[in-house]
């Protein structure tokens, strides 16, 4: 599972065959600049959710629910998931959290036909309450919350969890007690599968990476640098070049033209 923000990284999944193209609210930052996840509107989400969806054919496309689209109640949460479904044509939704205050809603959201995928551990969009972008999962208490969640939304009816930012042996523990499976980032090897953002996972922006990002290319620089040379090139005229980037006039066409236009 990779994410996509737009109809440009959503093709590059499309001819990779990714499995799962997770359009998350972590475009916030990698696409609209802000801080905080929890700034992203649902609007401005869906209109990213249309332009990934017009990018993807085959691989099963799941969005992310936005801060603020579904904590007041389950009528809420359950209208977000059916706009994300209509006007999004998205096949599923991925909620955060699985203490009992979201088990209702995310039976109810089931229950009209919506596939559901759970996240649990660094819950980002709770990273306030959470004391910041930590590991979760340190202790006993915590490793027991976490697997309790995962039991939880199991029970719930998710087809999926997002496992992310706890120790291996606790994603492993988990993954082999559960019966659907888990997906990790920054939860070692031993989940059923993986994610990573697309920014991350191609090197698209400057400046620091979390520890568990693998950089597969280095987009960003070669952006500057693809740049730098043009810029180089439209100033010293080498482009455009006439025959290779230009279009031909013919001759008798031109100098009718001239001779029109001298009159003008």
């Amino acid at each position: 599972m990779v994410t996509s923000h737009d109809f440009i990284t959503s093709q590059i999944l499309e001819q990779a065959k990714v499995d799962i193209n997770l359009i998350g609210d972590s475009l916030a930052n990698t696409t609209l600049g802000y801080d905080d996840t929890n700034e992203l509107t649902l609007d401005e989400f869906l209109y990213h959710v249309k332009s990934v969806q017009r990018g993807n054919s085959h691989s099963l496309l799941v969005a992310d629910m936005p801060f603020g689209s579904f904590e007041s109640s389950i009528e809420q949460a359950t209208t977000t998931a059916v706009k994300l479904i209509q006007k999004g044509k998205i096949q599923a939704v991925k909620i955060e959290g699985g203490n009992e205050e979201i088990i209702p809603t995310i039976k109810k959201i089931v229950s009209v036909g919506i596939p559901v995928m759970g996240h649990v551990g660094l819950t980002p969009q709770k990273h306030n309450s959470l004391g910041g972008y930590k590991l979760q999962g340190r202790s006993v208490d915590d490793s027991v919350r976490i697997f309790q969640e995962c039991l939880n939304l199991q029970n719930a009816g998710v087809f999926a969890i997002v496992l992310e930012c706890i120790p291996n042996k606790l994603s492993q523990y988990i993954t082999d007690k559960l019966s659907i499976p888990t997906i990790g980032i920054g939860a070692g090897p031993y989940t059923s599968g993986q994610v990573l953002v697309i920014s991350d996972l191609l090197g698209m922006k400057d400046g620091h990476v979390a520890k568990f990002v693998q950089q597969y290319n280095n987009f960003f620089q070669q952006g500057v640098e693809g740049v730098k040379q043009y810029t180089k090139d439209v100033k010293s005229k080498k482009f455009p070049n006439p025959d290779t980037h230009g279009y031909k006039m013919k001759k008798d066409v031109l100098d009718e033209f001239k001779e029109i236009a001298k009159d003008l």
